[in-house]
């Protein structure tokens, strides 16, 4: 008889597990397909995966996080700094006044269609200004999150992302990591 309800348990873990899997595979699917349309939609924008910005990461190397304040709020990658998502590109560069030369510019947003529009709005007067490359982030703070990559709010170090909406929390694939409102 424990056999027989121990074959039964870890076949269901074993379900349990492969449906895990397979949803994460959707998820992923669904974050890249997000990212096409993306790519479709911001042609003249230039596009970074994370591990490539991650190695970049220096002080030439400037985040901008083009999401709402609240959302920035739960959490954003390391000394990004916010910028609000209609900003024009004359305010961008009013407010952001400093000098460009030689710097690398990321922007990025939740799956990288609010930063793409930003990014192409700001690109020609940055690299006029000096800018040596203005990319956005593919698949947004969404696809560093689900690698694991490392986040930060205002008190230190966290796990957590605002998923933005319902229709977008399903390309997070660590769901228990999900926060509406900043924790710590």
């Amino acid at each position: 008889m424990f056999r027989f309800i121990t074959s039964i348990l870890f076949g269901f873990f074993l379900s349990s597990f492969s449906d895990f899997a397979v949803t994460e595979e959707k998820e992923n699917k669904a974050l890249h397909k997000a990212h096409i349309s993306v790519v479709k939609d911001h042609r003249t924008v230039r596009h970074i995966g994370v591990e490539s910005a991650r190695k970049l990461a220096s002080n030439d190397t400037l985040f901008f996080d083009v999401r709402d304040k609240k959302e920035f709020d739960i959490s954003h990658i390391g000394n990004s700094e916010h910028v609000d998502p209609d900003l024009t590109a004359s305010d961008f560069m009013a407010q952001f006044d400093r000098d460009w030369t030689g710097k690398t510019l990321i922007f990025y947003c939740s799956v990288g269609r609010r930063s793409s529009i930003l990014a192409e709005k700001v690109q020609a007067e940055l690299k006029a200004a000096g800018a040596k490359e203005v990319y956005n982030l593919k698949e947004g703070i969404f696809a560093w999150h689900n690698k694991g990559l490392p986040l930060e709010n205002s008190v230190g170090p966290t796990e957590y992302v605002h998923p933005y909406n319902a229709f977008w929390r399903r390309m997070v694939n660590r769901k228990h990591l999900i926060a509406y409102k900043a924790i710590g």
